[in-house]
C-alpha cells in the first residue's frame, strides 16, 4: 500500500513539475506557506509526527498569475489576489523511516478560496509567525470571494533525504463572483498542486513548507511510469 501510495503521488509531482502545455486549461497560479493546524506534536523534527492522523493541514498565499478564463476579470495592478486552503484533516501517515520518505493522504471535503482584495484601501497579506496568528489567515480571507472549491482526493509527500516534496488534489468550483465566468461544463476536474520545500530561511516561524502550485485541467495524454529517483533527479 506504501509503495502504490509513494507512486501515485510522484506521478502526480511530476504532472505538476513540467511546463504546462498548450492544451491544458490553466486556471492560476500561487506560491506561499503551508502550515499544520491542529498538530498533536509541534515541533515535528522528522515525518514520524508531522502531519499524524488527525492533524489539520492549511495553506495560505498569493496567486501569482492567472490563466485565460478569468484574466480578463482581474486587474494585479490595482488588487491583490490572495488564496486559502483549510479544512484538511489526515486520514492516513505513512513514514518510511530508512529512506525518510513521508506520504500522506487527507480526507474529503477540505476547502480552497481565491480572494481580490484592493491595493489601495485594502489590507495588505501578511504571514506574521506560529499561524494562526493576528494576520494569518485573516488578512488573506478579506476582500471579495471571487472563486471557491471543494477539494478532495487531496495528499502530500516529502522526501526528508532531498528535502522537497509535493501535494495534490481535486477541486470542484463552486462559489464566487468570478464563477458564472467559468463554463459550467469546465466546473469541475481540476488538479491543483505542485512543490512544498523546507528548510529554507524565507519561511516564516511556525509554517512548515514553501510551496508553489497550480490549479489547472491537465491535457489527456499518457502516463509515462518514472522511478522516485528520476523524479529527484529533476531538481538537482
Amino acid at each position: 500500500m506504501k509503495r502504490k501510495l509513494a507512486l501515485l503521488l510522484c506521478a502526480t509531482f511530476l504532472a505538476f513539475a513540467v511546463p504546462v502545455k498548450a492544451a491544458d486549461l490553466f486556471l492560476l497560479g500561487f506560491a506561499g506557506y503551508d502550515y499544520e493546524d491542529p498538530d498533536a506534536n509541534d515541533p515535528d523534527p522528522d515525518g514520524a509526527t508531522y502531519l499524524e492522523v488527525g492533524d489539520g493541514y492549511k495553506a495560505l498565499g498569493v496567486i501569482t498569475s492567472f490563466g485565460a478564463t478569468i484574466a480578463p476579470y482581474v486587474n494585479q495592478g490595482a488588487n491583490e489576489y490572495t488564496f486559502h486552503l483549510n479544512n484538511l484533516t489526515v486520514t492516513q501517515h505513512d513514514w518510511d523511516a530508512p529512506n525518510q520518505f513521508l506520504s500522506v493522504l487527507f480526507g474529503d471535503n477540505g476547502r480552497v478560496r481565491y480572494y481580490e482584495d484592493p491595493i489601495g484601501g485594502g489590507t495588505a497579506h501578511t504571514y506574521g509567525v506560529n499561524p494562526p496568528n493576528a494576520t494569518a489567515p485573516s488578512t488573506f480571507t478579506d476582500g471579495t470571494l471571487i472563486l471557491g472549491g471543494d477539494v478532495d482526493m487531496f495528499a502530500l509527500f516529502y522526501d526528508y533525504a532531498g528535502a522537497q516534496g509535493g501535494f495534490s488534489g481535486t477541486m470542484t468550483l463552486d462559489e464566487g463572483s468570478l464563477l458564472t465566468n467559468i463554463n459550467p461544463a469546465q466546473r469541475n476536474g481540476w488538479l491543483i498542486g505542485g512543490l512544498a520545500g523546507r528548510p529554507n530561511n524565507t519561511v516564516p516561524d511556525g509554517y512548515d513548507n514553501q510551496i508553489s502550485g497550480e490549479a489547472r485541467i491537465p491535457d489527456a495524454t499518457p502516463t509515462h511510469t518514472r522511478s522516485w529517483g528520476a523524479v529527484k533527479a529533476l531538481y538537482r
